[in-house]
């Protein structure tokens, strides 16, 4: 059995007992009670949820510390008359909009001249100018940058491996005293989460004791000059033999770069340096990509949002073409999905170049709008188009005919797309990732720690982490994007210790193929499950965030 598991509190997904999704949609409504909920999103920003539990329901205007995404909360109120279902037209809808843009009828900060030309944030219900910062920040401008416009509590949270050093610079920035800070939506608190401190403090004590020396983003150098030298070996044989085998090879070189030095250097994880982080970040533009809206799209949208079927973008942007979740609609072709897929998968790249450079015109990656992003980044999107398709090209240059360029540029763009989509769908896309219930409810209620480790799985160990940068370690990469690859194998026994610990599921499996063939059968099973609504309370609460009362 490839599957393996640290907690038996989800049940065990094998090949006899297989929990198929329309089985687990009838197990989540029986286990929550009765629920309804309508949702509908316009223009990909905006969302109704309605909720009817197994009580009789009262609504109520509540005031909490600080608005969610929601400005009305629906508390339940237990009494002893029997369930009601309110009809269609006494529902009340709660628009939650995009984490990035004004809570409805609220004060617009990204839009008010007052505060238009401030690099404002929100961490933890307070308004920052982060200007002061800028020359400070140890991790560069660049990262920093995805701090404004928005609540960046989880940003900031998760990415630094000493809460305490963060919370004292923020003591020492310029409070915005009058911001409308209920107008920005709430993000969610990895601090909150018991278990997210416990492994943290874990990994602190045991893997990097001494403070302050920045251990925690070293050890990656030999990794990156293998992958280096290999990628500049590999278009050494494109330039001079180019055709669809140098062109595969190619794309192979870029897969790799993609899956580990880019990815690892947009996190700002490979090296305490911040130009070395930012340069192996813009491998991704010479593959094809953009660093600057793989930062927004990956950082802002996915890392804090996983498996949100409305705020993770890797989740919904697929749509139509295909169906990841079960709270998305349904179309007739997504029954043919798991085949078809084959057929998709290599043109990701060219999905990847469209997103690019529709995203450079409005400023927005679909996930996360770019409030942060200066002249200077938008500027890396072109120029990095230019370098890549100059590279591509270039071998008409001395010689080479333009029927084996094409060759070998078709070759490394199928190869590369098809290497990258297998290897970064597998950890979000098998059947124990995608329980709605995990990703229910608002996102700022939730563990954030709890979330990432039920959101994701692992596969494979050492030898698979050094080829995919860790992207195999997906828990770990989740829960310390911040930190090198390199030590997520060692992060991993403290997770699987503290996943046990807590009796939270944590999912493993041996090995690549192994994870491979659950991900087709899940992507198979979604191609005809039954749509199914939102679940509306989640299962892993942030106690202390959540004022319902449920928790």
């Amino acid at each position: 059995r490839e599957l393996r598991r640290t907690s038996s509190r989800r049940p065990l997904v094998s090949v006899k007992h297989r929990v198929t999704t329309r089985t687990m949609a009838a197990t989540i409504v029986s286990f929550a009670g009765l629920r309804l909920n309508a949702r509908a999103r316009s223009s990909g920003a905006a969302s109704s949820r309605v909720v009817a539990r197994g009580v009789t329901l009262r609504t109520q205007h509540v005031a909490p510390a600080r608005l969610s995404r929601a400005s009305l909360v629906t508390r339940a109120v237990a009494t002893p008359a029997p369930v009601t279902v309110p009809e269609p037209e006494q529902r009340e809808a709660i628009s939650a909009p995009r984490p990035d843009v004004a809570m409805p009828n609220m004060q617009d900060p990204w839009n008010d001249p007052k505060w238009k030309d401030t690099k404002w944030t929100v961490y933890r219900d307070v308004a920052y100018d982060l200007q002061p910062f800028y020359d400070k920040h140890p991790g560069g401008e660049w990262l920093l940058n995805l701090a404004i416009g928005r609540d960046c509590t989880a940003l900031i949270e998760s990415y630094h491996l000493r809460p305490e050093v963060s919370t004292a610079r923020f003591s020492k920035l310029p409070v915005l005293e009058d911001f409308p800070v209920t107008a920005v939506p709430r993000a969610p608190r990895p601090n909150d989460s018991p278990l997210y401190n416990s492994i943290r403090d874990r990994v602190r004590k045991e893997l990097f004791p001494r403070e302050g020396k920045m251990e925690h983003r070293m050890g990656g150098d030999g990794a990156a000059a293998t992958i280096i030298g290999t990628a500049v070996a590999c278009y050494a044989i494109y330039a001079n033999f180019t055709g669809p085998i140098a062109g595969a090879m190619l794309g192979l070189a870029g897969a790799w770069i993609g899956l580990t030095i880019q990815h690892c250097g947009n996190h700002g994880a490979m090296s305490p340096k911040t130009w070395v982080n930012n340069a192996l970040g813009m491998t991704d533009d010479l593959i094809g990509g953009s660093s600057l809206m793989w930062r927004y799209h990956h950082q802002v949208s996915h890392h804090i949002h996983c498996n949100d079927n409305a705020l993770d973008q890797d989740v919904y942007t697929a749509m139509p073409l295909l169906r990841f979740d079960a709270r998305q609609p349904k179309k007739w072709f997504h029954k043919f999905q798991h085949i078809y897929l084959f057929a998709a998968f290599p043109l990701m790249q060219l999905a990847f170049q469209v997103g690019d450079i529709k995203g450079l015109f409005t400023r927005d990656c679909e996930g996360a709008k770019l409030h942060g992003a200066t002249a200077l980044e938008l500027a890396t999107v072109v120029i990095g188009k230019i370098a890549h398709f100059g590279l591509l090209l270039a071998p008409l240059a001395w010689g080479a005919s333009g029927a084996a360029v094409a060759a070998g540029v078709a070759s490394f763009i199928a190869v590369q797309g098809m290497v990258l989509a297998c290897t970064f769908a597998v950890s979000h896309n098998v059947a124990e990732t995608k329980v709605p219930e995990d990703t229910g409810g608002e996102a700022w209620e939730r563990d954030w720690g709890i979330q990432q480790l039920v959101t994701s799985a692992d596969w494979g160990d050492k030898v698979g982490n050094f080829f995919t940068g860790g992207l195999n370690l997906q828990v770990e990469h989740h829960l310390f994007p911040a930190i090198c690859f390199v030590h997520y194998p060692a992060i991993r026994k403290i997770v699987t210790e503290e996943a046990e610990k807590f009796g939270v599921p944590y999912a493993n499996y041996r090995t690549l193929p192994g994870i491979f063939a659950e991900f087709l059968k899940f992507v198979k099973d979604m191609g005809t499950a039954d749509q199914i609504g939102d679940v509306v309370e989640a299962k892993h609460k942030n106690k202390s965030m959540c004022p319902l009362g449920f928790a």
